[in-house]
């Protein structure tokens, strides 16, 4: 694998999350009612959700020093769930 520099990441990213984006829109709008329990339903509501919160998903492309993963709140919790 080649790495990358931030600057390039950070223009390959818009059509990432473009792509991305369309595909949970169009998941999302799939009718459901709203007290199915089908897991199409549920699957569809998860989407939506989602999308509520989709800004915060790209944040580390957009913050230096934001880690694109949940490693450290995983090593932070990690004592806990051991013990």
């Amino acid at each position: 694998m080649q790495d990358i520099r931030r600057f390039e990441f950070q223009l390959l990213v818009p059509e990432i999350r473009n792509s991305l984006k369309s595909s949970l829109q169009e998941a999302a709008d799939c009718e459901i009612g709203s007290k199915e329990k089908i897991p199409l339903a549920k699957t569809v509501r998860t989407y939506c959700q989602i999308l509520k919160v989709e800004p915060a998903l790209w944040l580390f492309v957009a913050v230096d020093g934001v880690e694109p993963t949940n490693n450290a709140a995983e090593r932070a919790i990690r004592p806990a769930v051991i013990w």
